[in-house]
């Protein structure tokens, strides 16, 4: 979490110190215990105030400080390192469900797409067709840096008091909203100034008309399909941390690939539906009113987000990624838009290819940058109990083997759903190509999260963005690598011609 290395942690009154035992390995859990009682006998059994804290090792030791003593470890005491056997399952069990749910909802997101690309609204506005890519990419980044920070922040302990919890959720909420409606007004600009530039489409021999009024809908309708779905995709994934602390389990497996992809299908659901209502008063003042009334609570949630002491500093930080992964992106969707009717299935392996490693890469960089929050509270404060290391190299192996049953169980759905028909022998080499794409996903967030820690900038806002839009078009590239090859052996993967 941006800017929050000397935050403290005021776990109990009269204790002063900040919680830093998570690992980034989650799934079980370490229980702090304050004594309640003045008694120095043995046997003092008096009240007890119990702190869950997120962690996959098992320390017996209180983690806050014992009496006597300025720290809550000993000098000659170490962590715990949990056994490679439970840690790998510990992965398995978080990341399976999710990866296979994330899947499944990114091929609604584009079943929806198609739905939605026929409705009056857009058939009538195009700009708006053009504003779906670019306001989920933003949309979606945003929210995976939201559900990083708050891993982060649930696995240091930030999370634990009552009063941080409370300041710290509020203020991600209020920061979300000033990303959400600052991107999404420059989606819309973007997409209207494409929409100027790309070649003209008619529609029953009509050229749409694109003016004032036409650039005042599509802002306003973005501006309040982001607005709304930060809402309640950043209540909704607030509680998803909260729910996996409850439960024991790391909200970095878990968080990053959810928000991605229920980012995409409620951004692109409330966005068609905002559309369809403003599109009846295109021609009349309601769409200035509501930007006017959305510019209005940009300014609310500046406020509000400058006057939490927690995030205030996230208002200038993370744009840059945000942005930067928003041109790479527009690669990719180059590389979608000139092969999707070329090769047969490319558009449903694209999905794949591209979520899959994205998703357990940002898994990857969600666990090392906890991790490296975790050794720098650490060394900062010699009142919290040592880190126990991350071990990038068994979870990045147990990630790459975790993503191969769920892209075979995608891959056995859309067959049997009758979606999609491939030679054998392509699809052992699509496999071996998404196995290429993983490992360059893992290898990419690795690099990326030591390079911007390095240089003081927190992965946790910095790192996402652009490795996921790197893997998008990393992924498709080697997809489209993958059909060639395939195309050059005499398998029979082009698309058929159309009808005369």
């Amino acid at each position: 979490m941006a800017a929050h290395a000397d935050a403290e942690y005021h776990a109990m009154s009269g204790l002063h110190m900040r919680s830093k035992e998570h690992l980034p390995d989650g799934g079980e859990a370490i229980e702090l215990k304050r004594r309640a009682s003045g008694d120095d006998s043995s046997d003092r059994a008096d009240e007890e105030e119990d702190i869950v804290v997120t962690s996959e090792v098992e320390v017996e030791q209180s983690l806050l400080p014992r009496e006597g003593l300025d720290n809550g470890y000993l000098p000659h005491e170490k962590p715990q390192e949990q056994s490679a056997v439970r840690l790998i399952l510990s992965i398995l069990l978080e990341t399976f469900p999710t990866l296979l749910f994330t899947i499944v909802g990114m091929v609604f997101s584009g079943e929806l797409l198609v739905r939605i690309a026929a409705w009056s609204a857009f058939a009538r506005v195009p700009e708006l067709l053009i504003l779906v890519p670019v306001l989920d990419n933003l949309k979606g980044n945003v929210e995976m840096n939201l559900s990083a920070r708050l891993g982060t922040a649930a696995n240091t302990g930030m999370l634990d008091p009552r009063a941080t919890r409370k300041g710290i959720i509020l203020g991600s909420l209020s920061v979300l909203q000033v990303q959400a409606l600052a991107v999404s007004a420059v989606a819309a600009g973007v997409s209207f100034v494409l929409g100027l530039v790309l070649p003209e489409r008619e529609i029953e021999g009509v050229r749409p008309k694109s003016g004032f009024m036409e650039f005042m809908m599509v802002i306003s309708a973005s501006m309040s399909a982001a607005s709304l779905s930060g809402a309640i995709l950043g209540s909704f994934m607030c509680s998803l941390i909260l729910v996996c602390r409850y439960f024991r389990l790391n909200p970095d497996n878990i968080s990053s690939p959810i928000a991605a992809c229920l980012g995409d299908l409620l951004t692109m659901a409330l966005l068609g539906l905002t559309s369809t209502v403003l599109i009846s008063w295109i021609r009349t003042v309601l769409p200035v009113l509501i930007t006017g009334l959305m510019v209005v609570l940009l300014g609310i949630m500046v406020f509000l987000t400058r006057r939490n002491e927690h995030v205030r500093d996230l208002l200038w930080q993370g744009w840059s990624p945000l942005f930067a992964a928003m041109v790479i992106s527009t690669g990719a969707g180059l590389v979608l838009e000139g092969f999707v009717d070329r090769y047969e299935g490319f558009g449903m392996l694209a999905i794949v290819i591209g979520g899959l490693p994205g998703s357990i890469g940002s898994i990857f960089i969600c666990r090392l940058s906890t991790s490296l929050h975790a050794e720098h509270d650490y060394a900062a404060s010699k009142g919290a109990a040592p880190p126990v290391p991350e071990r990038p190299r068994l979870v990045s192996a147990t990630l790459l083997a975790v993503s191969l049953p769920v892209a075979i169980a995608y891959l056995l759905f859309v067959s049997l759903a009758g979606w999609l028909e491939l030679p054998i022998g392509f699809v052992i080499l699509f496999t071996i190509f998404l196995c290429i794409t993983s490992a360059v996903s893992l290898g990419l967030g690795f690099v990326l999260t030591h390079l911007f820690w390095r240089n003081g900038l927190d992965p946790d806002i910095y790192c996402l963005p652009i490795q996921s839009s790197l893997i998008d078009l990393i992924g498709q590239l080697l997809l489209v690598a993958c059909y060639e090859i395939a195309q050059l052996a005499g398998a029979k993967v082009a698309s058929p011609a159309p009808a005369p």
